[in-house]
């Protein structure tokens, strides 16, 4: 049987009884839900399954964009509603943000011009992209990039007719699962309640009105009961699953799009290249951490969400993708250190026949009120980038049913844990007069990672580091604040949602047993526990072979 430690045993201890809304689901859209009504005063749980970000949030693309394809749907409101949450997000938690170019190849003179109009409309879109946010992370107009530049930038890209390219600025976002998790633990320092691992088995209305929620704990085995007035599902592709426990019939149907990436060696430079796929559909190439993510697929997914996995075939098709628009890669299957894929969940009007491709990333938000369920809310659709908006609206409509009237959102101003900083720049000179004893190297690299969060990290005593795949190198006062602080229940927690280190690659053995020592001897697990958490962090890097 597996240990469960003393703080496993306990972690429910401070659960109440009643709470003013309950959100199932610990995605971005529950992560921006329980932080913005946890500031506008509601007493909030988010309850989610397995670890937070788990689903579709670990699987972007990793950018903070505008959408600039969504203007060929004409889609201006969505676009401009992008780029307005870009800078929030920018805003608020600048560390999680870095500016990144794209690249948009050119091979004719109707497309130099079809973008040129595009690119306009989009930077026209975006007049307030650099307004009250750090010098760090403002962004560039677009540029036109001349053959040779094109090339030079670009090296490996197919250049049959290729006569230049475009290049516009949109934001990489290196760890969304650790963004996520930060307006989580941002709640939690707030008063709010949180639980990776504990599942809902059981969603029943009152008579007297509200909800009753059955709540499983996953390590423990151990069942609660809980009530709520209002219950917010942001189970995103799970939805439909939590809507069908309560008997809501929905009008609107919950469809299921499957993307998969592939991060393997470094086949790009500095900036992101929008490939064309033989189908008429995008793919990016993009540089993250010293190697390269490509993505994403989109194609319909009909099976139980449950049964999610990525699929070898799958893996092959999109290096073949790759390959066919990018000559010099030559991929193959032993290229790929990690892969990922993930369900968008999208809502579709009945009877709607366009692909999932096209479908609109437009999210809906609903009351089941006029279906016999006042108080039950769902989130669905959207996009990571719109995140925050959609919460707004949602808590807005919560305000309109509990209270009647809406109280002010703050949370486009309001940072998360490590945006409370002016300036990156000030950040790290503060950090050096503080701790001159630190390299100006670890001290940058800390504050890129974690913003103001550096702080509580360095009043950790650490002499060890481990350096992974890519040549990061990983310090272990961050190390044992993340276990001690972000809710990691599992190794794989750790390793793939937190910290990143096990999302370039497999980690040399001698640098991996140091690492997971240390994380064990922290969350005081025995061998035999150990020895379990490596197993599950080994299996996640082989795929489905079909």
């Amino acid at each position: 049987m597996k240990q469960i430690t003393k703080n496993e045993s306990s972690r429910l201890k401070n659960l109440k009884e009643e709470y003013d809304i309950i959100i199932i689901g610990g995605g971005i859209t529950g992560a921006n839900v329980l932080w913005d009504a946890t500031l506008r005063g509601y007493n909030c749980l988010l309850v989610e399954k397995n670890d937070y970000a788990s689903g579709t949030s670990q699987a972007t693309s990793k950018l903070i964009h505008g959408g600039l394809r969504y203007l060929k749907n004409l889609e201006f409101g969505l676009v401009r509603e992008s780029l307005s949450e870009r800078r929030y997000l920018a805003k608020i938690s600048p560390h999680a943000v870095r500016p990144m170019g794209f690249i948009i190849p050119v091979r004719s003179w109707f497309q130099r011009i079809q973008l040129f109009f595009g690119l306009e409309l989009y930077n026209t879109l975006s007049f307030d992209r650099n307004e009250e946010i750090d010098a760090d992370v403002k962004l560039p107009r677009y540029r036109w990039n001349s053959l040779r530049e094109t090339i030079y930038k670009v090296f490996g890209l197919n250049r049959k007719s290729l006569i230049g390219s475009f290049q516009y600025y949109d934001y990489a976002n290196p760890n969304p699962e650790k963004h996520t998790t930060e307006f989580i633990l941002s709640a939690k320092e707030k008063g709010a309640h949180a639980f990776n691992y504990l599942a809902v088995t059981t969603l029943k209305k009152q008579n007297s009105g509200g909800y009753t929620v059955g709540l499983t704990d996953s390590i423990t085995g151990k069942k609660v009961l809980v009530s709520a007035k209002v219950v917010v599902n942001s189970a995103g592709p799970w939805a439909d699953l939590i809507e069908s426990m309560t008997g809501v019939t929905a009008e609107k149907k919950l469809v299921r799009s499957k993307g998969i990436h592939a991060v393997v060696r470094n086949i790009c430079g500095n900036e992101c290249a929008l490939l064309s796929k033989r189908d008429g559909s995008h793919l990016f190439v993009i540089p993250w951490r010293g190697k390269t993510i490509l993505g994403t697929t989109d194609t319909a997914y009909d099976d139980d969400p449950n049964d999610f996995k990525v699929k070898q075939s799958e893996l092959v098709d999109l290096l073949d993708e790759v390959n066919y628009s990018f000559g010099f890669a030559k991929l193959t299957l032993k290229d790929v250190d990690y892969y990922y894929g993930g369900l968008r969940p999208l809502v579709e009007d009945p009877g709607s026949t366009e692909g999932t491709y096209s479908a609109s990333r437009k999210s809906e938000i609903f009351h089941y009120e006029k279906e016999g369920f006042p108080g039950f809310f769902s989130a669905l659709g959207g996009k990571y980038t719109t995140s925050r908006a959609v919460a707004e609206s949602l808590v807005n409509a919560i305000d309109i049913y509990s209270k009647g009237d809406i109280s002010p959102c703050v949370t486009k101003f309001t940072p998360l844990l490590g945006g409370r900083y002016q300036s990156f720049k000030e950040l790290v000179n503060e950090l050096q007069f503080k701790y001159p004893k630190i390299s100006g190297a670890k001290l940058e690299t800390l504050a890129r990672r974690y913003g103001s969060v550096t702080w509580r990290i360095l009043s950790l005593e650490g002499k060890d580091f481990y350096r992974i795949p890519n040549g990061e190198i990983y310090y272990e006062e961050e190390v044992e604040s993340m276990v001690v602080h972000e809710d990691i229940i599992h190794l794989t927690d750790f390793y793939f949602r937190r910290s990143g280190v096990g999302t370039v690659g497999v980690i040399d053995p001698l640098e991996r047993t140091r690492l997971d020592k240390k994380i064990a001897k922290t969350l005081g697990w025995n061998a035999d526990r150990l020895r379990e958490e490596v197993k599950l962090v080994d299996e996640r890097y082989k795929w489905f072979v079909d």
